[in-house]
């Protein structure tokens, strides 16, 4: 939705808005009828009526109600965790401070319509960005950028939408958007302070381009990646972040539950490997993990023991693979084969989310031509990933490559609610075959980077 549309009060915050208190009175309402009867009444409900009203300020101040935000499935979750949280200690000090006067603790209810509400209100966002079709490749943009740069994302756009970009010479009431590159601002700062300035005045969002890429396609642009500054300014800084040990305590009671759960699964798939392909039914691989440790990996076997023989990037044809057997087929479509992986999970070799974990022998040829390859080996290996909802499986050196821009964008972000939603985008992911996912590859024809004048292919039949 593009224009004066976009930016009608009504689209943008009443109607979600309004939305939002069906849902929150809904959830209330299920709540007491499910526990406490008595308190359906109207004397009730004008005592949550202020509390209702914080609620929507701090839905608001998450960014429950920017349409660019919601866009983004990482930072929709990102918020309604945010909102949740807040939400439930405005609520307990809410019914604390007015006890005496409200005489209602509602304690209970209050978790259960918190929670349930944030639930819903992600699927309502969802239906709104299917009712506005808003698409951030349909808005028109000024585009502050070098010709390096501009001419990567005019391709980038193209390749992925098969539209150009609508595109607008000057600031005015048409404008969408203004996307500013960091270094032709710094060139022309004059003219960038005015540009900023009457888009500030008019109300127009200002991001930089490669936040800009990264929104459309999920991915860091390889014209950023490839410096060594990139490093320093994203990922190292956060290494020492609560996150990691918050996801260990996580990832053991997961694991260790999920292992519980499929034990009759793995058992049943381990009988009928051995039974019908007269396999060893486990099998292992020396894979490269968390900062370059080798660890043994654990699957279900779906190819013959000696398929590792023809070593990396075996060449494919149509994505598929000639070695694995029509039980091993089965086993891929539904992820069962990656169930045993939980085992390592456990044991701390791998995360429940990270970059996956590759065969020692493709890193070895990658990390000579990749640049910033081995800065995914700084947060531990995952069963699924960001590259693994977004991208097919490698069927060539540079499905590698391009899987690995997915990566970085994990890195760059990498945090709870990002983990979150790879989860759910995990379940969704593990009923879409791999032929029906988009494999868009990265254009290269403007600003080159240096890794894509090598052919991968070449190195690997020196080896």
């Amino acid at each position: 939705m593009t224009g004066v549309w976009s930016r009608l009060w009504l689209f943008r915050f009443l109607i979600p808005a309004a939305g939002d208190v069906f849902i929150l009175l809904t959830a209330m309402t299920a709540s007491f009828a499910i526990r406490e009867p008595s308190l359906l009444s109207p004397s009730v409900y004008l005592s949550f009526a202020p509390l209702l009203l914080l609620w929507l300020a701090t839905f608001y101040a998450a960014g429950l109600y920017e349409l660019r935000l919601i866009r983004d499935f990482v930072a929709l979750v990102g918020g309604l965790l945010a909102s949740g949280v807040v939400s439930w200690v405005l609520g307990s000090t809410y019914f604390y401070l007015l006890s005496p006067y409200l005489k209602l603790t509602p304690k209970t209810h209050l978790v259960f319509t918190v929670a349930v509400a944030h639930v819903a209100m992600l699927g309502w966002r969802r239906v709104i960005l299917s009712l506005t079709r808003f698409n951030l490749m349909r808005l028109r943009l000024l585009v502050l950028a070098d010709p390096v740069h501009f001419q990567f994302l005019r391709e980038a756009a193209t390749t992925q939408s098969g539209e150009g970009l609508d595109l607008a010479d000057a600031v005015g009431p048409t404008v969408d958007l203004v996307v500013a590159e960091s270094g032709w601002v710094e060139k022309h700062w004059k003219d960038a302070r005015e540009i900023f300035s009457e888009a500030v005045a008019r109300r127009i969002s200002i991001v930089s381009l490669d936040n800009f890429y990264e929104s459309i396609f999920g991915k860091v642009s390889p014209l950023y990646a490839s410096d060594p500054a990139w490093a320093l300014e994203h990922v190292l800084p956060r290494m020492d972040h609560l996150y990691f040990k918050v996801r260990r305590v996580v990832d053991i009671v997961a694991a260790a539950f999920g292992l519980l759960l499929m034990s009759p699964l793995l058992a049943l798939a381990a009988a009928l490997i051995w039974f019908f392909d007269g396999f060893s039914p486990f099998y292992d691989q020396e894979r490269v993990g968390y900062l370059g440790r080798t660890f043994v990996l654990w699957k279900l076997r779906t190819m013959p023991p000696d398929a590792d023989a023809a070593g990396p990037f075996r060449p494919q044809e149509k994505g598929v693979d000639a070695r694995v057997t029509r039980l091993g087929r089965w086993l891929r479509r539904f992820r069962i084969d990656e169930f045993p992986q939980l085992w390592n999970v456990l044991r701390g070799d791998m995360s429940l989310v990270g970059p996956r974990p590759e065969w020692v022998k493709e890193v070895e040829i990658l990390e000579k031509e990749v640049p910033n390859y081995h800065l995914r080996h700084l947060v531990p290996s995952g069963i699924t990933g960001w590259a693994q909802v977004y991208y097919r499986a490698t069927n060539d050196p540079l499905d590698s490559v391009e899987k690995h821009h997915y990566d970085l964008y994990y890195l760059k972000h990498f945090s709870l609610a990002l983990d979150l939603s790879i989860l759910l985008k995990t379940v969704k992911r593990v009923f879409i075959k791999d032929t029906r996912v988009a494999s868009v590859k990265t254009p290269f024809s403007a600003g080159r980077a240096r890794w894509t004048e090598a052919d991968v292919s070449t190195i690997i039949r020196r080896r």
